[in-house]
């Protein structure tokens, strides 16, 4: 199997712990080689504010762009000497984060992101954009890799994760949750003791969390079509995205 890359966006000073912890474990478990990536996004300072016109420099905005290039630079600095011992490389970009991880992305095989209580914007136009698979990390600074489950709510997108994953990181014991589906399951036959059926009925939500507590590795099926729906309609998806403290993987 070549060696997988994987992507480490760090948006944030507060993100550096948990993308450190569990770049050392996703490391060690998988033998993938591991970058972090920083943008220095000048957007997230409001400098260039939205005039009638469109977009215009505001009075003092020479000033503030100059203390900008200043505050992204100790932020990169502090970012590479804390990450830079685990990591291949710790290197930052100019530009806005999305478009730029994006681009970034063609060189890797996987992006890893942090998510805080709510699903960022950046996060939402990942989800939707990303065209590699994703992890999305709680901002915690413990993890293990050992008790890995997949959401399987009887989709094609479920079969998707799980067959994306094996190939990504080869074949390995899972646990297959099934709330309240009927749907025949056609998976065992192939993959055998890797794959442990578990089916439970009840409050699909409630229920998925309290099992999700089991493991320390959670696969999903693809979110990036409807998040935004599911933002306004309150669908599953997108509560467990925000509410699951621990990682996720998502085709």
């Amino acid at each position: 199997m070549l060696l997988k890359k994987a992507l480490f966006l760090v948006s944030a000073e507060n993100e550096i712990e948990p993308l450190l912890e569990f770049g050392k474990v996703f490391k060690k478990k998988y033998n993938v080689e591991i970058d972090a990536l920083y943008v220095k996004d000048i957007l997230k300072y409001e400098i260039f504010p939205v005039t009638i016109e469109g977009i215009g420099l505001n009075i003092g905005a020479n000033y503030a762009f100059k203390e900008y290039k200043e505050l992204e630079e100790k932020s990169f600095k502090t970012v590479k000497e804390k990450m830079e011992r685990e990591f291949s490389e710790v290197y930052s970009k100019d530009g806005e984060t999305v478009e730029v991880a994006l681009d970034e992305l063609k060189k890797y095989d996987l992006l890893v992101v942090v998510k805080n209580e709510k699903v960022s914007p950046y996060l939402k136009e990942l989800l939707r954009s990303s065209f590699k698979p994703l992890v999305i990390l709680p901002n915690i600074e413990t993890f293990e890799l050992d008790k890995i489950v997949l959401l399987d709510d009887g989709a094609y997108n479920a079969n998707k994760t799980l067959f994306t994953f094996f190939y990504m990181f080869d074949e390995q014991k899972i646990d297959v949750l099934r709330v309240n589906v009927n749907s025949e399951d056609n998976l065992k036959e192939k993959f055998g003791d890797n794959y442990n059926l578990i089916e439970k009925t009840g409050d699909t939500f409630k229920t998925i969390m309290e099992e999700s507590e089991k493991y320390d590795f959670i696969l999903m099926g693809d979110l990036r079509y409807t998040v935004m729906v599911e933002r306004i309609t309150g669908k599953l998806g997108i509560r467990l995205l925000e509410n699951l403290k621990k990682p996720i993987f998502i085709v």
